[in-house]
Parts: structure tokens; C-alpha cells; sequence
């Protein structure tokens, strides 16, 4: 290892609640296990809930001698009158305010999401320049621009132009520094609040925000489903070449849609054609051996009824 790795690590932060505790692990150990040099990783994990069992068993996950771990707890009062669902959770808002919550020593950072497995190696990521960027990212494979998206066409005040390319946010490097010095969490925070009928998540309000501020990176950064869904490279938004490195050689596999590979309904079933590579991954974790079932699938319907029947008394 050299000085320089070692006492410059890649910062890492993922977020999560406890029932993403378990793709969390799968995330960081996937990173971890395609680094190709001996390099430290500094993880913030910002934590929305995680049972103390789930947090151990994420420690237990990872060789300490190859990573550290802080955990944050932010505020939830932070986070009032947000948009909620099934999957939009408190959680999902945390990353906004990251300059805060980590030491303003930690200029920069690599954001993933917990339900990606990382296939490259990060040090590469880590080492792209980030200049003036406000933050690295790969167009979204759905909503390519901002006039494609949803949440966007109704609100007439943004002087944003329309073929402006939409990202997603599963996969951020952050200019910590440029974050901080324009409060950009507190604006997109904002932005969410003030066009809540509209703006349906945080990757509406920072595309909002960032609009002209960000920089796009390879594709095979954040490899999203549709990828498989067209018949040639001809029907895509790529080259011949890129679109078969995409396909075939992607450096992070983000597991978009619904259900996951971990969690799939009573009824469906995930069909991603990378499913397993989840599974490579969670068994070199704590979770090693553990299947979804139906007896699990059962236990989650049964849970969320009666808590829908508690919410009724």
C-alpha cells in the first residue's frame, strides 16, 4: 500500500434503514472485493434505523484492516414535510445534507446506493478529476433528460433548458466543497418541499439544482436495466462499442427496478438477468447462505397487514 492510498482513502457513504441493512453489506463487500490495489476505504454508513444485530453483522462483513466504519445518525426533524412511500424512505434523503454530517476535512466522496453491486474497481472512479463539477454521474436510463421527466413537466419556473440530460442518482461523486459553499442540500431539500405535488423524490430536486452543474461519467459506472431490454445497440442511445461495454462490462450493476433480487413478492419473482451476481456477493457477507423464500415473502405480507390493521385502531 502506498502512503499516499493509505492516508487518502476512498470516503465511501451509503444510506440506509434496517431493511436495507442486509443489500448495504452487499454494496460495500462487492466494492471492497473489486479494488485492485491495497487501498483503505473510509465508510460513512448514514444510518436510518439499524438494529444493533444488523449492525454487527454489516461490521462483521468487511475486513477492518481494508476499511473503517463511522456511523451518523442524522436528524429526521431535518427531513419533515418530504414525500414518503414503500420505497422513498427518510433515509433516501440523508445523502443531501452529507457536508454537514461528515468532517469538513473530506473534500470529496463516492455515493452508492444499496442496491447496486459494484463489478470495477472504485479507485479508478475515485481518481476521475472532478474540477468544477458539482458532482460525477451517468445519465438516467428511462428519463434521459429533463424534459422526459415526470416530476419536472409541470413546473413552468425552471429555466432549465428542455434537452438538458436528466441523471440518476443512484451513483454520485460529490464536490463536497462546492456542495457546501452553495448549501446545495438545503436547496434541493427545499426545491422537494416547495414542489411537492410535483417532484416526486431528491433525484428530481438535484437534477433540478444541479442542472448545468454536473458531469457526466461512462455509462458502465451505473449500468440500469433497460439496457437489456433493447434488441441491438442500434435502438439505444449508444454506440455499437459502448453500448456492448455497458451490456457485457459494466462496473456497477444498480438494480433499479422492482422486486429486487433480495425481496421478491408473494407472486413476482426478480428477472434481471445479473440477479446472481447479488447473491456472489451476500455470500461473502454475514448473511452468507441466506435466500429469500416463501416463508419469508409470507412473514413480510403478514407483517405489513398488521401493521396496516394497527394504523386503523
Amino acid at each position: 500500500m502506498t502512503a499516499s492510498l493509505y492516508n487518502n482513502p476512498i470516503v465511501l457513504v451509503c444510506a440506509a434503514d434496517d431493511n436495507y441493512a442486509m443489500p448495504l453489506a452487499v454494496t460495500v463487500r462487492s466494492a471492497l472485493a473489486n479494488l485492485m490495489n491495497d487501498c483503505k476505504v473510509a465508510l460513512y454508513i448514514l444510518d436510518g434505523g439499524i438494529r444493533e444485530r444488523n449492525r454487527q453483522k454489516i461490521q462483521q462483513s468487511f475486513n477492518p484492516e481494508q476499511i473503517s466504519i463511522t456511523w451518523i445518525q442524522p436528524d429526521p426533524q431535518k427531513f419533515e414535510h418530504l414525500r414518503l412511500d414503500r420505497y422513498l424512505t427518510i433515509a433516501s434523503y440523508f445523502r443531501l445534507l452529507l457536508p454537514e454530517l461528515i468532517p469538513v476535512s473530506v473534500k470529496k466522496a463516492i455515493y452508492l446506493d444499496t442496491d447496486m453491486v459494484v463489478e470495477g474497481d472504485l479507485e479508478q472512479l475515485w481518481q476521475i478529476e472532478i474540477n468544477d463539477c458539482h458532482v460525477l454521474a451517468v445519465q438516467d436510463d428511462v428519463e434521459q433528460y429533463i424534459s422526459m421527466a415526470e416530476g419536472l413537466k409541470n413546473i413552468r419556473s425552471l429555466a432549465i433548458p428542455a434537452d438538458a440530460k436528466y441523471f440518476n442518482s443512484g451513483l454520485l461523486v460529490i464536490n463536497l466543497e462546492k456542495w457546501r459553499s452553495e448549501n446545495i442540500g438545503h436547496q434541493v431539500l427545499e426545491f422537494v418541499r416547495q414542489n411537492s405535488t410535483e417532484a416526486r423524490h431528491d433525484q428530481d430536486g438535484l437534477n433540478a439544482v444541479l442542472a448545468g452543474k454536473w458531469c457526466e461519467l461512462d455509462p458502465r459506472w451505473n449500468q440500469m436495466p433497460k439496457i437489456y431490454e433493447y434488441a441491438s445497440w442500434k435502438e439505444s442511445p449508444y454506440s455499437e462499442e459502448v453500448y456492448r461495454a455497458v451490456l457485457q462490462k459494466p462496473y456497477i450493476i444498480h438494480f433499479t427496478n422492482s422486486p429486487k433480487p433480495w425481496c421478491a413478492g408473494l407472486k413476482a419473482q426478480c428477472t434481471h438477468p445479473q440477479k446472481n451476481r447479488f447473491y456472489t456477493y451476500l455470500d461473502m457477507t454475514a448473511w452468507a447462505g441466506w435466500r429469500d423464500d416463501f416463508w419469508r415473502r409470507l412473514g413480510r405480507k403478514v407483517s405489513k397487514l398488521t401493521g396496516q390493521y394497527r394504523s386503523k385502531l
